[in-house]
């Protein structure tokens, strides 16, 4: 009786592995496999701005199984940045935050988006630093943009009194900007070619 117990259930155990062995190499045969029984992953690696012209879908979404961003990105190109801004009236949360389970932007960037360069203005009364900076781990620009946030594009104006190099450029790896613009600070595009008094 021993022995007919062990006999039944090893051939128990053969049959399982069996069963589990046989869907495993079959899928080496299917159409999607690459050489040698391997699988050729196809994933999308790049998300394009969505050319359907009447899709009113904000965000990422899918048109036939490819993913597309609803977002007009300037560089044609979604960089996962890009989040919607809050859409809630009373909502006075600034920067980034959280309403559910769904991420919004309480700055109201002109694009309609928010791209995720965005930094509150700098609150501290004492404080003279330019340009983005911490105060206990968070970013703040002390630069006062007239939007109420810092959009990233800003430079400092150069501080050297004899340099004569106009737009951006750099001094001991700092970027300042020759031109002269009147919000104190630079918010032009390097290349941009903008006059000296901008």
């Amino acid at each position: 009786m021993y022995k007919k117990g062990r006999l039944l259930a090893g051939v128990l155990c053969a049959v399982i592995a069996a069963l589990m062995i046989v869907p495993a190499a079959a899928h080496g045969c299917h159409r999607n496999s690459g050489h040698h029984g391997r699988y050729a992953n196809q994933v999308q690696t790049t998300i394009t701005v969505c050319p359907y012209e009447n899709c009113t879908l904000a965000g990422r979404h899918t048109h036939g199984g490819v993913t597309y961003c609803g977002y007009l990105h300037g560089s044609g190109v979604c960089d996962g940045a890009c989040r919607a801004l809050c859409p809630l009236e009373d909502c006075e949360t600034a920067g980034r935050h959280l309403h559910g389970f769904t991420t919004y932007c309480g700055y109201h960037h002109e694009d309609g988006f928010c791209d995720g360069t965005c930094r509150a203005l700098c609150p501290i009364e004492g404080c003279e630093i330019a340009g983005r900076h911490l105060h206990d781990g968070v970013t703040y620009c002390g630069y006062h943009h007239q939007g109420g946030f810092c959009d990233g594009a800003c430079q400092a104006l150069c501080p050297y009194e004899d340099c004569a190099v106009a737009g951006i450029h750099t001094h001991s790896g700092v970027s300042y900007c020759g031109n002269i613009h009147s919000a104190g600070f630079c918010g032009c595009a390097a290349g941009t070619g903008c006059g000296r008094w901008a």
